[in-house]
């Protein structure tokens, strides 16, 4: 019976000492998990960096609205140029031609008008009209008299003739429109910035592009994140780092909309204005510093880690603390935290894994 009891007693103590083991182990292993799913809070700079190039704020992108072989072009980039002048030309002996053909079919029209309404004023309409219905008409009017339908054909056959006129005129406009198009011009004074093309003879279409910048209207544009772009503001100053050379400037615009660049990233833009700016060759690449609008001790975390607008699990120095905090502003995928964090606070991005009943709440 003794042997049966220390047996017992020793089982009991080895498996008690196994299960703090394994519980201990277990604890230790959901805190390590814990902590690898932590993230450091970010906090919101008083200074804002965005990379971007100088430009234009007064450019415009020219295209043909129309494909063909390219006869002319009187300038290169780098040159410039004035409101109105060609910039390029396509070749339009077909379309000179078409128009040709359709001022023809215009005054043929314009003269049977003519014709028609001078038959009118001396009456001839009325005899013909009138000799058709004795020689075509063998039964008695029922509802119009014979003078009636006179008028009304009369009437439909100048109508026709105008508008036979008002057509052709038409043809001949937009053929006019389709020699006009055939020229590219300028729609401001400034300096022509690129060329899809250098020379002339070769067949150009719809996509084919020309760039006019006016090199007066100089800025930085820079290229801000979604989740900074709330603490940029129209006046805010910003430090301009371009062509080897510093610079202070003014945000002087704020875009409304986001745009994707050529590395598919997606960020709203702002100009920045500086009187340093100008001389420096546009599409210089840089980077501006810009002053924040956030206030003080302003931190963002994910926006899933707030639970119910108020709370947020963290870990800190090993511990796993529900903290009430206070929100502010949402910045895309981020929120405000204008209170409630303290140093050292290790934000948990799997709040939904946790058990309020195990933790601090603080």
């Amino acid at each position: 019976m003794k042997f049966k009891k220390i047996a017992f007693i020793v089982l009991a103590i080895t498996l008690l000492v196994e299960g703090g083991i394994f519980l201990n182990m277990t604890v230790l292993s959901s805190a390590a998990n814990r902590e690898r799913n932590t993230m450091e809070a970010k906090k919101v700079s008083s200074v804002i960096s965005a990379d971007g190039a100088v430009t234009a704020q007064n450019q415009a992108t020219l295209h043909f609205q129309i494909a063909g072989k390219l006869v002319s072009l009187p300038l290169k980039a780098g040159d410039n140029v004035s409101v109105g002048q060609t910039i390029a030309q396509l070749d339009s002996y077909a379309l000179q031609k078409s128009l040709q053909l359709a001022a023809n079919a215009y005054q043929i029209t314009k003269n049977s008008t003519d014709q028609t309404n001078e038959y009118k004023q001396t009456g001839v309409l009325e005899g013909q009209q009138r000799l058709a219905l004795d020689v075509s008409n063998r039964n008695s009017y029922q509802n119009s008299t014979e003078v009636q339908i006179i008028d009304d054909n009369v009437k439909k056959i100048v109508d026709n003739s105008l508008l036979a006129q008002n057509s052709a005129q038409i043809g001949v406009d937009l053929a006019n429109y389709a020699v006009d198009l055939a020229t590219l011009t300028s729609p401001l004074t400034g300096v022509v910035t690129h060329e899809d093309v250098t020379v002339s003879g070769v067949n150009v279409t719809t996509t084919t592009s020309f760039v006019v910048a006016d090199p007066t209207s100089v800025v930085f544009r820079a290229n801000i994140s979604e989740n900074d772009i709330d603490y940029v503001s129209l006046g805010a100053k910003a430090e301009i780092a371009t062509a080897g050379k510093r610079m202070q400037g003014t945000v002087v615009k704020v875009f409304p909309a986001k745009v994707t660049l050529a590395n598919g990233q997606t960020v709203y833009q702002v100009d920045i204005q500086s009187d340093d700016l100008k001389g420096i060759r546009l599409d210089q690449s840089g980077t501006a510093f810009i002053m924040s609008n956030a206030r003080d001790n302003v931190t963002l975390v994910p926006m899933w880690t707030v639970l119910h607008g108020k709370h947020v699990w963290v870990s800190n120095n090993g511990e796993t603390i529900l903290r009430e905090v206070t929100v502010g502003r949402v910045h895309g995928t981020d929120i405000e935290i204008l209170g409630g964090l303290k140093d050292g606070d290790k934000v948990i991005t799997d709040p939904k894994s946790i058990s309020s009943k195990k933790y601090l709440l603080l």
